[in-house]
């Protein structure tokens, strides 16, 4: 009832926007279908240069057009971007943009941004949004990624004013970047939702509100905000898109509109899609992978492992070596299609050089089986703590995220080299955050992956997540500038392998599985593109054929 409930709410909602518009959508066949989609959690903000959750970055690849986008395979093409060139030292991008990428207020269409308006994206709403991004006064999260642009890391220290950034505006129609340093993943850094445009009348005219609610939110991509229903106590909650009519006669976005069903869990978001009521979702899980109604693609996207709270006296350092040290992986279990066992950072999704990662990096150098070590760190570590033994350890986990009978499995070997006993504390994904942030856990499994396939993507997401309390980052950071500024091939890959080895030997995480994500769609669903990254999916050129 709550299912038909929540559809019918939409369907009443897809109505009033669709009716009337006189365009025939079977000219292409597929093309017109009003397409349902399962979010985990409301989006934190729909404010892009401070937006981190999975729900909040797949409404904004729909709501916004970058520079530069992803294609379906994961390649670069261009978005609001016309052309760009890049200098001999890899210190000036500069692009042409587009002159037909329009801003769009579908919620309030008579406003200075609706669709008689025609308000172009200028280089100065890109200028815009790197200003906010730096400046220390909105705080983003995913500022750090970007230092690599002049003066970022003085604006954020507070040294230099936000005008000063390294983005300037030579036109409306032309943008350039200065750079203090060489980052060769710097383009793809600019298909991120951080790197999106950002309207300064819009914005002040917001008031604050901005990205928090229906009316505050604006966009130049394929669709434009027309509702966001969320109650934390409700149970009808949606947030709905329709057709930016102004991008649409530029280039063509197949549905009519998107119904972004707000859910609390993967669970939910499952019992969604197999009552019939959205057509596709992104999952951990791959329960219906391989089932004849539906289509699935996946990717080895993630990194599991374990992280110790710092109060908790799993976080000495001597413990997380000592059991680091007793992981035998030849032991793990390998007969599941849906993890691999991992002692590395990067999972094999990821890409160096249009390579796999773990092909040009082999992380069986890092799988350290030392028992004998092991035990003498852990007693050197019992007398420092002034114990005699670790007490039983439970593991928080997040419902859903694999199967839990093989970490079991796992966790025994602990049991039998050093007589560490373990339990697995299976929680909801909201109480799994919530404990999380309040620090109560004493160990927990925890997921690393990064914006986009490449792998200094999954590296800054790394050094930037505070809960790793990696004590190398410093030294991280400088290998993977160096990196990026490396010509020689074979130089640049041993400088990764030295980053991703200076973060193991800190033994903030403890890798255990490489993991895929997985997009899974009804029959007859197509061409959505997936992020199995970020958990992004875009619709602009999805089609539904019957």
């Amino acid at each position: 009832m709550r299912r038909m409930r929540s559809l019918l709410l939409v369907l009443m909602l897809t109505a009033v926007f669709c009716c009337g518009c006189g365009e025939d959508e079977n000219v292409i066949k597929g093309a017109g279908h009003s397409f349902s989609y399962c979010l985990v959690g409301n989006p934190d903000t729909l404010d892009p240069q401070l937006a981190e959750n999975a729900s909040a970055k797949t409404v904004l690849a729909n709501l916004f057009e970058g520079l530069l986008t992803l294609d379906a395979d994961g390649n670069l093409k261009n978005g609001v971007a016309e052309s760009y060139e890049i200098s001999d030292d890899q210190l000036h991008y500069s692009f042409r943009l587009r002159e037909d990428s329009y801003w769009y207020d579908a919620y309030a269409e008579d406003s200075a941004f609706g669709k008689d308006a025609k308000r172009r994206v200028t280089a100065q709403d890109f200028v815009f949004a790197f200003q906010r991004l730096f400046d220390p006064e909105y705080g983003s999260p995913n500022a750090a990624a970007y230092s690599c642009i002049a003066n970022a890391r003085e604006i954020m220290a507070r040294r230099l004013a936000p005008g000063t950034v390294g983005v300037t505006a030579k036109s409306d129609s032309e943008l350039e970047f200065t750079l203090d340093y060489p980052n060769t993943g710097f383009l793809m850094l600019l298909t991120a939702p951080a790197a999106l445009p950002c309207n300064q009348e819009y914005f002040d005219s917001s008031k604050g509100r901005y990205g928090l609610d229906e009316a505050s939110v604006i966009g130049n991509g394929s669709f434009a905000m027309q509702r966001w229903l969320y109650d934390p106590y409700g149970k009808y909650n949606v947030v709905q898109l329709v057709r930016n009519p102004l991008n649409h006669a530029v280039q063509r976005v197949f549905p009519t509109d998107i119904n972004f069903f707000i859910e609390e869990s993967d669970a939910d978001a499952a019992a969604v899609f197999t009552e019939g009521n959205a057509d596709c979702f992104v999952t951990t899980q791959n329960s219906l992978v391989g089932h004849s109604e539906y289509s699935a693609q996946g990717n080895y996207s993630i990194t599991l492992g374990l992280i110790a709270n710092p109060d908790s006296h799993f976080s000495d350092p001597n413990v997380r070596e000592a059991m680091a040290l007793t992981l035998d992986r030849s032991q793990f279990p390998a007969d599941d299609p849906d993890i691999r066992q991992a002692a590395g950072i990067l999972p094999p999704g990821a890409m160096l050089l249009n390579k796999s990662c773990r092909e040009l990096i082999a992380d069986a150098a890092y799988q350290s089986y030392n028992p004998p070590e092991a035990d003498r760190l852990y007693h050197k570590a019992m007398r420092k703590l002034r114990i005699s033994e670790l007490e039983e350890g439970k593991v928080l986990v997040c419902a859903g995220m694999m199967d839990y009978a093989l970490l079991a499995e796992v966790l025994d070997l602990w049991r039998s080299e050093l007589d560490l006993h373990f339990s697995i504390e299976e929680v909801t994904e909201p109480e799994y955050e919530a404990r999380l942030r309040s620090g109560d856990y004493a160990l927990a499994l925890y997921a690393v992956t990064g914006a986009y396939h490449a792998a200094p993507a999954i590296f800054e997401s790394v050094l930037a997540d505070s809960r790793l309390h990696c004590s190398g980052a410093a030294t991280v950071r400088k290998l993977l500038e160096q990196a990026a500024a490396e010509p020689n091939l074979t130089d640049c890959v041993e400088l990764y392998r030295q980053a991703e080895e200076a973060i193991l030997s800190d033994h903030c995480f403890i890798p255990l599985f490489y993991k895929q994500r997985y997009l899974i769609c009804k029959r007859g669903v197509s061409d959505v593109v997936f992020n199995p990254f970020s958990g992004q999916v875009q619709f602009s050129e999805a089609k539904f054929y019957n």
